[in-house]
C-alpha cells in the first residue's frame, strides 16, 4: 500500500507511515451528547470548518437561540456554556407584540384611561411588526411607523411608544440601544386656523331656538373648549355677577374666570335654562362623541351650515380678539370691561 501522505510504498495494514510517519486511517473524534436541554452543537454543512452553536428555545421563542458560529468545536462549546451561564432571558426571541403586551400590563397602572385608550388606538399602526422579533427592530422600521403618522402630536406619540418599548427591552438585556431615540418626527405645515366667519354667526342666531345651537353659541361667546363646557357644573355658574368657573387644558387654564358677553344677555339665559332642565350636578350630561355627533353636527347641518369644512376645525373658539384676552386678564373686572365691547 502506499502512503496517503509520502505516497512511498509501506506495508500493508500499517497504522503509521515507515518514512513520514503520518496515521494512514482518521479516526473521528467522539463526543459526549451534551445534556437534553442546554442546546447544541453542529457542524455548518456549507463550511468545513465552521461549528454553530444553538441555546434551548424559550418559551417565547418558536425555534432554538442561534449563539454563534465558531471555528472549532471547542470554541462552540466555550460560547454556548458562557451563553447559559450567563441566563439569557426568556424574552430574548419575544417579538414585539410580547413586549407590547408585557410593557403595557405595567405601565397602563400608571396612565389615565384617556391615555390607555390612545396607546391602544396608536399601537395598530405597529401591525406590519407585530411578528418580528423584538431584537431585530432598528430604528429603520420603527421611522416607517412613525411616518405613519397623520399629524405631528400623532407622529410624537408613536415616537413616545416606540421609545418605551425600546426602554422595556433594554431593561430586559433583550436589545442594547434604544433605536427609537433616533426616529425623526415628521414636519407638517402648520394650518392656519379656520373659525366662523361673521355671517355663520348670524345665521347661528336666527336659528337661536335651537338647543343645539344654543350650545355652540356658548362655545363661541365663552371661548371654552368642547371638553371645557361638557365638564362646566352649576356650581360653576356665576351668571348674575356675570362670569362662570372653567378651563381644563392647562394647568393655568383651570378654573379661570371666564365672564360672559354684558351685550349678549342670551348666553347666560341658555346656560341657566341647560342648568335648570339637568338632572345631575353637570350642566350638559353627555360625552363628546355625543356632543359632536348628535349636536354640533347635526346642528349645523339643520341649519345649511354642514359643507363649511372650516366649521369642523374650530368648534370652540371665536373670531373676536378678546378671546385671547380671557386667558391671560385676571381681573375679573377688566374681563368683563372687555367682553361688554362684544356685540352680536
Amino acid at each position: 500500500m502506499k502512503c496517503v501522505k509520502c505516497h512511498k510504498e509501506i506495508p500493508d495494514q500499517s497504522v503509521y507511515c515507515n518514512f513520514c510517519g503520518k496515521k494512514q486511517k482518521s479516526t473521528k473524534a467522539k463526543y459526549h451528547k451534551r445534556p437534553h436541554g442546554t442546546g447544541t452543537i453542529c457542524k455548518d454543512t456549507r463550511y468545513k470548518k465552521q461549528w454553530i452553536a444553538h441555546a434551548p428555545a424559550t418559551k417565547y421563542g418558536n425555534g432554538r437561540i442561534y449563539v454563534g458560529s465558531y471555528a472549532t468545536r471547542a470554541e462552540a462549546q466555550t460560547a454556548l456554556d458562557d451563553f447559559i451561564r450567563q441566563g439569557r432571558p426568556d424574552l430574548y426571541n419575544a417579538t414585539l407584540q410580547d413586549i407590547f403586551t408585557l410593557w403595557s400590563e405595567t405601565h397602563y397602572r400608571t396612565v389615565s384611561k384617556s391615555a390607555v385608550n390612545l396607546y391602544n388606538s396608536m399601537w395598530k399602526r405597529f401591525g406590519k411588526f407585530y411578528t418580528m422579533p423584538m431584537r431585530d427592530i432598528r430604528t429603520v422600521h420603527f421611522q416607517e411607523v412613525v411616518n405613519t403618522g397623520t399629524s405631528k402630536s400623532a407622529c410624537s406619540v408613536l415616537k413616545v411608544m416606540a421609545v418605551m418599548l425600546c426602554r422595556y427591552a433594554m431593561e430586559n438585556d433583550i436589545i442594547g440601544k434604544n433605536y427609537a431615540e433616533f426616529v425623526k418626527v415628521p414636519k407638517f405645515e402648520k394650518k392656519e386656523k379656520k373659525i366662523f366667519s361673521r355671517e355663520d354667526i348670524e345665521i347661528l342666531w336666527k336659528n337661536s331656538d335651537s338647543e343645539k345651537i344654543q350650545m355652540i353659541l356658548i362655545l363661541i361667546y365663552t371661548g371654552l373648549r368642547i371638553g371645557e363646557m361638557l365638564n362646566l357644573k352649576k356650581s360653576d355658574l356665576h351668571i348674575a355677577d356675570g362670569y362662570i368657573v372653567g378651563g381644563e387644558k392647562t394647568k393655568a387654564g383651570k378654573n379661570r374666570i371666564v365672564p360672559l358677553p354684558q351685550n349678549i344677555s342670551e348666553i347666560g339665559e341658555f346656560l341657566q335654562k341647560f342648568a335648570d332642565s339637568s338632572e345631575s350636578e353637570r350642566i350638559f350630561p353627555m360625552t363628546e362623541s355625543t356632543f359632536r355627533n348628535d349636536c354640533f353636527y347635526s346642528g349645523l347641518t339643520e341649519i345649511g351650515l354642514e359643507q363649511q369644512e372650516n366649521l369642523q376645525k374650530i368648534i370652540g373658539h371665536s373670531d373676536f380678539s378678546t378671546t385671547a384676552e380671557i386667558y391671560i386678564h385676571q381681573d375679573i373686572e377688566t374681563l368683563k370691561d372687555e367682553m361688554s365691547k362684544i356685540k352680536k
